[in-house]
Order: structure tokens, then C-alpha cells, then sequence
């Protein structure tokens, strides 16, 4: 199961050399995992409204090259792993050319809004668990 999406960066996502800053990297790769989530069906704010979110658990990223203003950059993702209460998402930066820009794999987990306690996606989001048999 991948995803690619088109990214917009715009003057502020760089510095003064049009360097895009690291950190917004992690950004990118929200947006990979929302847009991938939401194109399967899967609305962030409709799971909130029934009083669930998806805290990052884990996050990293290796910078193999810099993203540079004025490129056409991509963010290519994967779901990985699908548990109870655990997805696992790999993502990639590339060009229109497909340049390795960067790498990295981002963890959320399901928990109640109210309380941060820990919700079982097969019983409480169960739409959301379903994705662990489209991406055998």
C-alpha cells in the first residue's frame, strides 16, 4: 500500500539559501500519512469527533541530500505495520525524477482523546484496523 503526494513548499519552509529546514521534513511526512489515511477513507477529524487521535509514538529521518526551493518534491508512503494499537509508516522524499532526498518511518498510536489511555483499534476504530489486511 503506497501513497505519493505532491508537496507545495513554499519561501518560509526554507532559509535564506533556499534550503528547506530539516525539521518541516516531519511535517512532510504528517502529510504523507493524513493524505494516505484520508485517500483510504480514513478522516482525522471524524475519528476526533468520536473522541479518538493518533499521538506520534515514534519519528526519524535520515537527510540523504537537500531539498532545495523550487523542486518538485514528493512524499512517497507505506504503511508498514498495523497492530491493535500501532500503525508504522515508512516515507520517502523524492523528486519528479525519483532523487532519494531523505527517509523515515513515523509510528502513531490510537488512544482515547479524553484520557491519552490507550484505545484497541479492532474494537473502537475498527475501519482503520481493516487497512492491516490491504497491505499483506
Amino acid at each position: 500500500m503506497i501513497h505519493k503526494k505532491k508537496l507545495e513548499l513554499r519561501y518560509s519552509d526554507s532559509d535564506q539559501m533556499g534550503v528547506v529546514y530539516h525539521a518541516n521534513y516531519f511535517s512532510f511526512f504528517e502529510q504523507g500519512r493524513t493524505e494516505m489515511l484520508k485517500a483510504f477513507g480514513i478522516d482525522y477529524y471524524e475519528i476526533e469527533n468520536r473522541g479518538f487521535i493518533f499521538p506520534v509514538r515514534d519519528v526519524n529521518c535520515t537527510y540523504l541530500k537537500s531539498v532545495r526551493l523550487g523542486e518538485e518534491i514528493y512524499v512517497v508512503t507505506s504503511i508498514v505495520k498495523i497492530t491493535k494499537v500501532r500503525i508504522d509508516f515508512s516515507h520517502e522524499l523524492v523528486t519528479s525524477n525519483n532523487e532519494l532526498k531523505a527517509k523515515g518511518n513515523t509510528s502513531i498510536i490510537s488512544v482515547r482523546k479524553n484520557d491519552f489511555s490507550i484505545a484497541k483499534m479492532d474494537i473502537y476504530l475498527p475501519e482503520v484496523y481493516a487497512l492491516k489486511d490491504k497491505i499483506k
